[in-house]
């Protein structure tokens, strides 16, 4: 009975320290976490010149370019390696697509080709006809002035042969 007396006060024990020791444990955490709390509280600070507040504009600037320019940059990576995975095939279904892909390229390099060929041979027919226009235009030119001076030299000769008549009729 003693023993059983003894046993039952260490259970009691035990139940009391372990319901003693969370409470403990709350009372212990409740400030810890107010000592935690008032670190974050901060004192209002004061109003900064501003010079200060542009160059923290200026700061803040900065790194959103350089965060901009990192986003760029992985980009760009990100471009690259999918470009280098679509150049190395990994099927023959790839590879046929990309020699027709190919195939296409060069069939389209070779029309605009022909089509510049065609257009630089349209202006040089474009130009030999204005030069030619030119050209005719001022032989036209020409012709008219030759003959304004023969009718001009037929007139003369027309008016001087009627003076030399005049004369020879006032000789008679």
């Amino acid at each position: 009975m003693a023993k059983e007396i003894l046993v039952d006060e260490i259970n009691q024990e035990a139940e009391a320290v372990s319901v003693i020791s969370n409470d403990e444990i709350e009372q212990k955490e409740a400030p810890v976490l107010e000592s935690a709390e008032t670190p974050e509280v901060k004192p209002k600070p004061k109003r900064a010149p501003k010079k200060v507040a542009e160059k923290e504009d200026n700061a803040v600037e900065e790194i959103v370019q350089e965060s901009s320019q990192i986003e760029e940059i992985s980009s760009e990576a990100e471009e690259e390696t999918s470009e280098e995975n679509e150049n190395q095939p990994k099927s023959k279904k790839s590879k046929k697509m990309k020699e027709k892909e190919k195939e296409k390229e060069k069939k389209e390099k070779k029309k605009k080709a022909v089509a510049k060929k065609k257009e630089k041979a349209k202006d040089k027919k474009k130009e030999k006809a204005k030069k030619a226009k030119l050209k005719a235009k001022a032989k036209k030119k020409a012709k008219a002035k030759k003959a304004k001076e023969k009718a001009k030299a037929k007139k003369i000769a027309k008016n001087k042969a009627k003076r030399s008549k005049a004369k020879k009729n006032k000789k008679k």
